[in-house]
Order: structure tokens, then sequence, then C-alpha cells
């Protein structure tokens, strides 16, 4: 056979390797069978017409290195603890079953371990993880040509940036803004222009709480039929029309 392997202990033809295996020569348990037949693999995958002779003969001997490799595993049925056991005391002979037993106990209840998991894991699939391979280049990467000296550098400034002490002013009350002030004076102000739009009453830099307050007094006005609302589009300017009815305070009277 012309076929030749090389292991961590021997080199040379395959079938002088089962040779010297089977005259116990070499250690069977030192020897890989997975990395011999990952070495035929490759020797197969090089050649450009497969020879069915040597692929037969390397079926032939890796077959029986794996017999002997697999009885070397396994207990001897003619072993010298029997002989032993039936030399004892009853009592000492009892200690040494009972001791096998346990040792069989184990390897019984890891094999039973190992046939459950097998069966749990048959039924669990894996899923991708990680963005899409088109998406990988979707985030910048915010590390380019940053060194490691000025992420160091950075990261310094950023350890010592003192925490800024803000004065609390959660003690301090708000001053309402009353909603009648604003009814009287934009009726006021529609009794002079008779037309005032919304935009006219606030602007950019109007705060929130003015803005609020405003719209609830147009509000106040239509409600006390003292003027028109009028909005033409969506988000629009709101018109506001006089009506000639009774002030605020003729009304309040």
């Amino acid at each position: 056979m012309s076929y030749r392997v090389r292991t961590g202990n021997f080199e040379g033809p395959f079938d002088l390797l089962l040779y010297l295996v089977s005259r116990q020569r070499v250690d069977i348990g030192s020897v890989s069978i997975s990395e011999i037949a990952d070495q035929y693999v490759d020797e197969v995958s090089r050649m450009k017409k497969l020879d069915l002779n040597v692929a037969s003969d390397f079926l032939l001997v890796a077959s029986t290195l794996l017999e002997i490799k697999a009885h070397s595993l396994l207990p001897d049925e003619k072993s010298d603890t029997d002989d032993e056991i039936r030399e004892m005391e009853p009592e000492q002979a009892r200690r040494a079953l009972i001791e096998k037993l346990l040792v069989y106990k184990q390897f019984k209840n890891v094999s039973a371990a190992f046939e459950e998991r097998l069966e749990n894991e048959s039924h669990v699939f894996t899923r991708p993880f990680g963005p899409n391979q088109s998406l990988l280049h979707v985030m910048p990467d915010y590390l380019e040509n940053v060194s490691l000296d000025q992420l160091a550098k950075t990261c310094a400034q950023a350890l010592a940036r003192r925490d800024r002490f803000l004065l609390e002013s959660d003690h301090i009350a708000r001053k309402p803004i009353p909603v009648e002030t604003h009814v009287q004076s934009i009726y006021h102000r529609l009794t002079r222009d008779k037309t005032v739009h919304f935009q006219s009453l606030v602007n950019n830099q109007t705060p929130t709480p003015i803005v609020v307050v405003t719209f609830l007094a147009i509000l106040e006005l239509y409600k006390r039929n003292l003027a028109d609302v009028r909005q033409d589009t969506a988000f629009g300017d709101i018109v506001i029309t006089y009506k000639n009815a009774p002030s605020p305070k003729e009304e309040s009277h």
C-alpha cells in the first residue's frame, strides 16, 4: 500500500502502522484515527483520478485500527479483579463490589445525561446573530483615524471633568398666568383692529406657557360670543374677527 501517514509517534506506510499496532510496538491510544482520516481526505482531494485499490486498502486498515482501538477502551473480560474479589473476605468483597457498582452508576448517569442532551439538542436550531451582511458598513466607524494615545487622552479628560453644581429651584413657586388678563388685552386689540392674527400675538420667542394662555383666551372670547375664529388650513394661522357684542367687563357685570 503506497499511502503514507504522519502522526505524533509514527511516519510511514499505513499498513506498517497496522502491523506495529497489532504487535503492540505502537500504542493504539496515541494514534488519532480522525487525524489519519483527514490526511486521507486531503490526499484524495489532490488525486486527479481516484485509485479504488488505495481507497479499499485504506478502509480496511482504518476499520481494523478502529476496531483495535475500540477493544482497547473496553474492560478485559478476563480481569484480575474478579480473582482478587474471590480471594477477599466477605466484608471486603462486599465493599469492593459496592465501589464497582457506584462507578457503574456514575457512568450510567453520565450516559443518560448525554442521551437526554442529544435529544434536546436535536430540536434546537441555531439562529444567526448580528446585523445583516449588507448593513455592516451602514454604521460609521467612530474610531477611524483615532490613535490609542488620542483615545487615552480623551478618556482622561472625561474622567477628570468636574461635575457642575446647579442651584436647585424646586422650592421657587411658579407665578400663575391669568387667562382673564389676556382676554381683556386681546379684546381691546380686536375693538381697535377688528381682525387679529394669532401669529401676531405670539412668535418663536414667546414662552410656551404664554402661547397656551393666549390660545385659551381666544377660545374664551369665542365662547362669550365676542369674536369669530377661523382657520383655513390645518396647522395654518388662526384669524380672530371682532363681533359687535358687550365687552368682557360688561358681560361680567
